[in-house]
């Protein structure tokens, strides 16, 4: 049982307070403040998703209707402003294509590569690793290529993994171990008309 008197609980309260009230203010700013800036944040983010979303939109509607060099201008925009969004990568990606398109298997590893870095997930920055090491083979860059297969350890991957692998043991001169390779693809499930083609001419 309390025998405070009011005037001495009321001592004790303004004494509590003076102890603590700058604390309590601070956190409730504190927690204000983080609220407003978390929001603050996540709108920044969705606006940029957006603008990312809707330049990337006229990138593929220039690449279509054959304006590639505005449509190069549009990924070098969605590559710079995109960041954070899975947008940057598919701009990379078409960067890529244009250049596999005009022969140019340089940049197109280097655009590869920079897709396969700005990709959003796994699965896709495995599939681009796969691109990534189909054009190192392309260029003859044979050891580049090995090394990069090696990071593809998605199982959803090990039929076109094997395959790959069965063109690089194929550059350079190993007919029976890229035979042993698409054999691999072909029991992985992976059969393309391609692929069945390749291995059976080195089966004969």
């Amino acid at each position: 049982m309390s025998y405070l008197t009011d005037e001495e609980k009321a001592e004790r309260i303004k004494q509590w307070w003076a102890n603590n009230g700058m604390a309590i203010v601070a956190g409730l700013v504190l927690g204000v403040g983080g609220l407003f800036g978390w929001n603050w944040w996540s709108d920044r983010e969705e606006s940029r998703a957006q603008v990312a979303s809707e330049m990337y939109q006229a990138l593929q509607v220039a690449g279509q209707t054959g304006q590639t060099d505005r449509a190069l201008e549009l990924a070098d925009a969605v590559i710079e402003q995109g960041r954070g969004t899975p947008y940057r990568a598919l701009a990379w990606v078409y960067r890529a294509d244009v250049a596999i398109a005009q022969d140019d298997t340089d940049t197109a590893i280097d655009a590869l590569q920079a897709a396969r870095d700005a990709a959003p997930d796994r699965g896709y920055r495995e599939m681009l690793t796969l691109r990534l090491a189909r054009q190192m083979i392309l260029a003859e860059r044979l050891d580049d290529a090995d090394a990069t297969l090696a990071d593809v350890r998605s199982d959803a991957f090990t039929g076109l993994k094997r395959e790959l692998e069965g063109d690089l043991a194929r550059a350079r001169g190993d007919r029976e171990r890229a035979r042993e390779h698409y054999e691999a693809a072909l029991d992985a499930g992976h059969s393309p008309e391609y692929l069945r083609l390749k291995y059976e001419e080195l089966s004969v």
